[in-house]
């Protein structure tokens, strides 16, 4: 069924190597929790729905680590970065004209 995860995963991901670690997770996935298939049922559709289920979760955390990091560029736009400089000359330009001539 190798094979057959590979072409689905392709599909879905359209990225090859992409596409083999999906299988790759998936089956990893399958060999963990294979107490949880049921003998007698279609253990090719319980494989293909893991490989599924696994192509959502990285679409979804892909999302939220973009959206993250989204964050993170604007927040540095907004902050105003300190300007002693200008102050310390105001400061001067003050004392200065406060003195007699």
């Amino acid at each position: 069924m190798i094979p057959q995860l590979k072409r689905y995963a392709r599909a879905l991901t359209r990225d090859v190597i992409a596409a083999d670690d999906l299988v790759q997770d998936c089956l990893a996935r399958a060999l963990e929790t294979i107490h949880l298939w049921e003998l007698g049922t279609d253990l090719r559709a319980w494989l293909f729905t893991i490989l599924y289920r696994g192509h959502i979760s990285r679409i979804r955390r892909d999302a939220r680590q973009r959206d993250h990091l989204e964050l993170q560029e604007s927040d540095s736009s907004l902050v105003i970065s300190p300007n002693q400089t200008a102050r310390l000359e105001l400061r001067d330009l003050e004392r200065g004209l406060a003195q007699p001539a």
